[in-house]
């Protein structure tokens, strides 16, 4: 609390308290009391309102100190009650209370969302096993009676079930914590089982895969490391024509690993390049596609940041180069 706005606050009493001198002066002046007195009287009067603002002042300023820089030292500022003392005036106790009583309020509303989430989550996820039953019949009823139309049928599921992973993972992607275990992996063999998943389509479309030098540590997790890689590919067949290339290959520094990814497809509109992260943005290509969700980068950043990756991604016209990097630090180098 500054002084200025405490004293401006206060300057009713200011004025009350000088109308009241100049009263009680004249009064006194009156009734012929000597001048010496009247003079003490109000010297007097007036060390004790001064006194009475000093104390009041010290009282309140403290708190409203401590108010002020916990709540700006704060990210969740919910939490300003538990983290300050309670006042000892009257005013600011019941400005203690009150707050409490609606960080209480938030809380319980804050963990309703939380409890719907949640239910939410667990309802998606039990239904994505399920759906697997019946997707999995209709690959092998598929497989045992090959013909054109089943071919067709057997891609048209097959991007079902796309689709299907990518809300459970995005069902989960806010509850990261009690899914992923870092730990130490080789890159070579994460890489090369997405790439193998994505077989037919390198295979239909006549696409070289180049790679150079994955034989290499990184700290990650490789269920959902595995998603990742799985999205950027799935873009990079989408948008690279018939007898392209996709290069995957990774740079070693000191303090990081990069890998990238390659393609020499149409490369992303510089307008839109800044907004590919973004939730739902499919952008030019996107749009002429008619296939893109805007949901695939948008679950790769997220989840990069919850397993603390960065994920950058660049294209100048032609081609378009994302690159995963994987940090080291001397904690991770610990066996």
């Amino acid at each position: 609390m500054k002084i200025s706005k405490y004293i401006k606050e206060k300057g009713y009493l200011l004025i009350l308290s000088i109308l009241f001198s100049i009263v009680a002066f004249l009064f006194l002046y009156a009734t012929q009391v000597q001048q010496p007195v009247i003079v003490m009287l109000l010297i007097l009067y007036w060390m004790i309102i001064i006194a009475s603002l000093i104390i009041e002042y010290a009282r309140r300023a403290p708190f409203y100190l401590q108010l002020s820089e916990t709540l700006n030292e704060l990210d969740q500022k919910y939490l300003i009650t538990e983290m300050i003392n309670e006042p000892e005036f009257a005013d600011g106790r019941e400005l203690f209370d009150c707050l409490q009583e609606v960080n209480k309020s938030m809380i319980d509303h804050v963990n309703s969302y939380k409890y719907a989430q949640q239910d939410y989550k667990e309802y998606i996820e039990m239904w994505v096993h399920e759906i697997k039953t019946p997707l999995a019949a209709a690959h092998l009823i598929l497989t045992n009676n090959p013909s054109p139309a089943n071919a067709s049928l057997e891609e048209e599921i097959a991007k079902v079930e796309e689709y299907v992973e990518q809300a459970l993972y995005y069902a989960r992607s806010n509850n990261t914590e009690k899914d992923y275990m870092i730990k130490r992996l080789e890159l070579q063999p994460v890489v090369s089982k997405v790439i193998k998943r994505h077989s037919k389509s390198f295979i239909y479309k006549k696409i070289k895969v180049v790679m150079i030098q994955l034989d290499v540590m990184v700290y990650s997790d490789s269920k959902w490391l595995e998603f990742i890689l799985h999205q950027i590919l799935a873009n990079a067949l989408t948008y690279t024509p018939s007898e392209g290339t996709i290069t995957l290959s990774t740079e070693v520094f000191p303090n990081k690993i990069i890998l990238s990814v390659q393609d020499s497809g149409c490369g992303i509109r510089s307008e839109d390049l800044s907004r590919v992260f973004e939730k739902g943005f499919t952008g030019h290509n996107g749009r002429t596609n008619q296939k893109s969700t805007g949901m695939g980068l948008y679950l790769c950043k997220k989840l990069c940041e919850k397993l603390n990756l960065d994920i950058t991604i660049q294209s100048d016209k032609q081609g378009t180069c994302v690159k995963i990097v994987f940090p080291i630090s001397d904690m991770m180098l610990l066996k």
